[in-house]
């Protein structure tokens, strides 16, 4: 009578992966490991021999040749590069400090010229000059308004090699200087008193320029987000650009690029003045020769300046470059 097979082990099936478990070592290695304990000596050789470290030694020496030889090697263009950026951070900084002593140095100026005109007795010329400074756009203005915030497209600033929007030189996805010059003459065109783009004036001599893929405010260059503050009736600029062209061509960009952007009004907004408006010419005007003069011989309006009249139009060349009389109002 034969015996009944015992019960089937559940890694029956598994024959290479129970010897690999039961048996790791290779059975040549375990035939020497035998031989070297029936000798007296241990099963295997002890890793911490001198040829083993001076091996692991030598290892780390070429890793570290290895990775020294595959860093990327400062170039001659890299150099000069950041000789460049270094030279531009530090220029910024200098012209950043030399315009603030220009404003400083222009308010003594107009301190003592009024105080002249005071002493001279024409008083009503110091309010003449003042309501002429603030057509011109030299004095900082405040009141209700509405902040255009423009900005390039959430995508934009992850993909840096998205195509170039055609005739423009900028990439598909970020904000370019027409468009700006476009939203601007759309709110002079519907009643903005005074804007301003990231703090910068806008005058009849202001241009709205590019260089390569920055946009610069009378070279001065500008980064997104593009706040561009605007003076003058809230409501009824809100209600009559949303319709216009530059409403329109704004909400496009939004459709077509992604590019946002966000409309909201406020009571109390600043527009800095302009602190690069200058002299470039004058002509004295006679006694009685004509009408604005005062008894002192001096005019009642101011000679020619720089941003003395009110907005003129920003121009787009036709290949989507500014051209030379693209000043903003």
């Amino acid at each position: 009578m034969s015996t009944p097979p015992g019960p089937r082990r559940p890694d029956a099936s598994m024959t290479l992966l129970t010897s690999m478990l039961e048996r790791p070592l290779d059975a040549g290695y375990q035939e020497a490991a035998d031989r070297r304990v029936a000798a007296g000596l241990p099963p295997a050789t002890p890793t911490r021999t001198i040829i083993v470290i001076i091996m692991m030694v030598i290892t780390g020496f070429l890793f570290a040749v290895g990775a020294q030889a595959l860093r990327p090697r400062p170039t001659a263009l890299a150099s000069v590069k950041a000789e460049l950026v270094s030279r531009i951070e530090s220029l910024q900084t200098e012209g950043q400090e030399q315009e603030s002593r220009v404003a400083s140095l222009s308010r003594e100026v107009d301190e003592l010229e009024s105080l002249a005109l005071r002493q001279a007795g024409a008083a009503s010329l110091t309010e003449a000059i003042e309501d002429l400074e603030v057509q011109a756009g030299v004095v900082a203005m405040t009141g209700p308004g509405l902040t255009v915030t423009i900005d390039d497209a959430p995508s934009a600033k992850r993909d840096a090699s998205a195509g170039s929007r055609p005739s423009s030189g900028f990439e598909s996805e970020r904000v370019t200087s027409s468009d700006l010059q476009i939203v601007v003459n759309g709110l002079w065109g519907v009643g903005a008193e005074a804007i301003a783009i990231n703090g910068h004036r806008l005058t009849s001599t202001a241009a709205i320029r590019f260089a390569g893929q920055a946009i610069i405010v009378d070279f001065r260059p500008i980064t997104p987000p593009y706040a561009i503050t605007v003076l003058g009736d809230a409501a009824r600029m809100q209600q009559l650009f949303e319709p216009s062209f530059a409403g329109v061509y704004l909400a496009q960009l939004g459709d077509q690029f992604g590019i946002t952007h966000e409309i909201t009004a406020s009571d109390d907004l600043i527009v800095p003045g302009d602190a690069v408006t200058r002299l470039t010419s004058a002509q004295p005007i006679q006694p009685d020769s004509a009408p604005g003069t005062t008894g002192t011989g001096v005019a009642s309006t101011p000679a020619t300046s720089e941003g003395q009249d009110l907005p003129s139009t920003v121009s787009s060349g036709r290949d989507g470059r500014d051209s030379p009389d693209d000043g903003s109002q």
